[in-house]
């Protein structure tokens, strides 16, 4: 019984060493990974991206809307709301301000007009200077900080991490000085674009 006892007394003496020996060793291995800034901006299909003037007045039938979806895994994205409308020259800025009010500029497809023409309509001379370009207001950006920069004839929209949703409502009212019997009927057009360089 006394061998028995002094071999259970042996073994479990070498258990507990085993084990502090055990315990008292560890390593770690840290792994790491680098996630890279995202951003992902999409328009939203469902808003009024068509309408049609509905008398001698210029006015639209109905406001036009733009949406887009922003996906952002950053704190603070910035981002530029803008403009083009295409001119004998191509694609030109199409956003200004008029009297503290931002407009967009829309232009002929059917008879592309000049730049002069779309200048002339951003500077407030006379509908007959500015055939084939007729301007809308600006009513409201919303769902992300933003604020005008005449300098650049463009919205500045900051957007915070997560999914945000930027609203652009544009309203029914022509800009008076834009709208003449000279403008052709036909379709006129603007590109509303959201982008995160500053082009």
């Amino acid at each position: 019984m006394y061998r028995i006892k002094n071999l259970l007394c042996t073994v479990f003496a070498i258990f507990m060493t085993t084990l502090g020996a055990m315990a008292g060793s560890s390593a770690t291995a840290d792994f790491q990974i680098t996630i890279p800034k995202y951003v992902n901006i999409q328009p939203v299909t469902s808003p009024v991206l068509t309408a049609n003037i509905t008398d001698h007045t210029g006015s639209l039938h109905a406001p036009l809307s733009a949406r887009f979806q922003v996906t952002s895994n950053i704190p603070e994205t910035k981002l530029y709301l803008s403009a083009n409308a295409v001119t004998e020259s191509g694609y030109e800025p199409a956003m200004f301000s008029q009297g503290g009010q931002v407009y967009i500029a829309f232009t002929s497809l059917s008879k592309v007009p000049t730049s002069s023409s779309l200048l002339n309509c951003k500077t407030g001379a006379l509908p007959k200077d500015s055939p084939g370009v007729v301007a809308y207001p600006v009513i409201s950006v919303n769902g992300a900080d933003n604020a005008y920069d005449n300098s650049k004839n463009k919205y500045e929209v900051t957007v915070n991490n997560g999914v945000s949703y930027v609203n652009v409502h544009v309203g029914s009212h022509v800009l008076k000085n834009s709208f003449a019997s000279n403008d052709r009927k036909g379709f006129y057009q603007s590109v509303l674009s959201l982008t995160e360089a500053d082009i």
